[in-house]
């Protein structure tokens, strides 16, 4: 499960005063069985579609300070991904 929807399931386990052990019994494939919950989720990855993070561009390597750089950009992106947030190319 990606970092963005476990969180989606604890804020929407919050609302409904229920564990979020209840709202992943629920899943259906990209969805939910109860369609509030449902529409919810659906709104919360349009929302976070709509985010799209510009990282520095890597620079050519010279030395270890560069590899650094372009390593730091590759850990960066992923991390952001694993949100579930997009980084622009």
């Amino acid at each position: 499960m990606d970092e963005s929807r476990k969180q989606f399931e604890i804020m929407a386990a919050k609302e409904l005063c229920i564990l979020p052990e209840m709202v992943e019994k629920d899943r259906t494939g990209n969805g939910y069985n109860y369609k509030p919950l449902n529409l919810w989720w659906k709104i919360w990855r349009a929302s976070r579609d709509a985010i799209k993070i510009k990282l520095d561009d890597k620079v050519m390597v010279e030395d270890e300070f560069d590899k650094g750089h372009n390593c730091a950009i590759d850990y960066c992106a992923n991390a952001i991904r694993a949100a579930g947030i997009k980084v622009k190319e």
